[in-house]
């Protein structure tokens, strides 16, 4: 067997080296990056953007076109290239209503090469009165046109079982970072006037409406129960939802909790490092990538035990995860590792080395290597 080794990713959210950072861009540039270190060839098979924040059905018709007009021009160069000058395989990272892959389907049917999906999702809108209901439509087209569907997470699965009738030509596939962008010991001083024998609390998060402020409010509210408990947090983000954040944690006493505003990521970083513990509750957390770069700083989480957030902590390993909305069992178990200098660094331990043993840019290239070497691909599957 013939191994691949040249891929054509496309992303249609937006581009990987799109100016604009997000956790999406992340998670395709580390996507491009293990299958690189894999030796695998990748090229960026177009930066043309099908994602639309409006469902309006005239952008549905204007993204449609452009993407049909590119990708037949992708299938003229293409096929104008010898053989070995063509992708063996097409990536798509993250189709979903929102951003249907109208390109893929055809190019790959074109050139006879198989088509596979990393996080093809369906998000949490309506099903009969769902606004986005024929984007969906089109983004399912292209999702059932796939030889493999690389998952992230169980209600993917979920989706993508009842999508497809079966989860024969679904694949586990590991959320996963960088370490190289996360290595480092330098940290922040801590604000002068907190006591060096009180554990520090660190968040991050940007503050904007949805689930990110959602979580804001539950902290505060998780907190607002923990006055008497000695412990100091570090806040770390901003947003337009920054005032209304802020006046959530006004009945806790202001100099305990120190803002840092929006920051660069290296700074997060050396805030993460300054404090002892992770907290973040996720609610409805789909993924979860902040929770494995503050692992890898060594840091315990405490959290719920919501959607993403299991597939990357482990419990009573690496932290310690509530139930959904169980503000109380939050409270007892940041009481817990509050007052247990010698399990938070066990944990801290164990998170450092869960990281970079299942989570790893490592870890991923094997798992694509495992999974391009053996792709079971049907040229005879129809795209109509």
């Amino acid at each position: 067997m013939t191994k691949i080794k040249k891929v054509a990713f496309f992303a249609p959210i937006k581009p990987p080296d799109h100016p604009i950072p997000s956790g999406d861009r992340l998670i395709a540039q580390n996507l491009i990056k293990a299958l690189e270190v894999g030796g695998y060839c990748v090229q960026l098979a177009s930066r043309y953007i099908c994602y639309s924040k409006r469902h309006d059905q005239t952008i549905l018709e204007e993204r449609k076109s452009g993407a049909l007009e590119e990708a037949d021009q992708l299938v003229t160069k293409y096929l104008s290239n010898p053989m070995n000058d063509r992708p063996e395989v097409w990536i798509t990272y993250h189709p979903y209503c929102k951003a249907p892959d109208w390109i893929g389907p055809i190019v790959t049917k074109a050139l006879n090469i198989p088509y596979i999906t990393i996080e093809a999702a369906r998000t949490g809108q309506g099903d009969e009165t769902d606004p986005w209901k024929l984007w969906r439509q089109e983004a399912q087209l292209g999702i059932r046109r796939a030889d493999l569907h690389l998952v992230f997470k169980p209600s993917d699965r979920e989706y993508l079982t009842r999508l497809l009738g079966s989860d024969e030509k679904l694949r586990s596939f590991p959320t996963f970072v960088d370490l190289k962008n996360l290595t480092g010991t330098d940290a922040f001083p801590l604000p002068k006037q907190w006591n060096a024998n009180e554990p520090v609390l660190v968040t991050a998060g940007m503050m904007r409406k949805g689930k990110k402020d959602r979580n804001f409010y539950i902290l505060a509210e998780i907190l607002s129960g923990l006055a008497d408990k000695d412990w100091n947090l570090i806040v770390i983000g901003g947003g337009p939802e920054e005032d209304a954040v802020r006046a959530a944690f006004s009945g806790l006493k202001a100099d305990r909790i120190h803002w840092t505003g929006q920051l660069e990521h290296a700074e997060v970083l050396k805030w993460m490092r300054s404090a002892d513990l992770f907290i973040w509750p996720g609610w409805k957390e789909p993924i979860g990538m902040v929770y494995l770069e503050a692992q890898a700083q060594g840091l315990p989480v405490l959290a719920y035990n919501s959607m993403g957030v299991p597939l990357v902590v482990e419990h009573e390993k690496t932290g310690l995860l509530a139930p959904e909305g169980d503000i109380e069992m939050m409270r007892q178990n940041i009481i817990r590792l509050l007052s247990s200098p010698a399990e938070r660094t066990e944990m801290s331990e164990a998170a450092r080395a869960k990281v970079s043993q299942q989570h790893s840019l490592d870890a991923a290239s094997k798992r694509f290597a495992e999974l391009l070497d053996n792709i079971t691909f049907n040229s005879a599957t129809d795209i109509e």
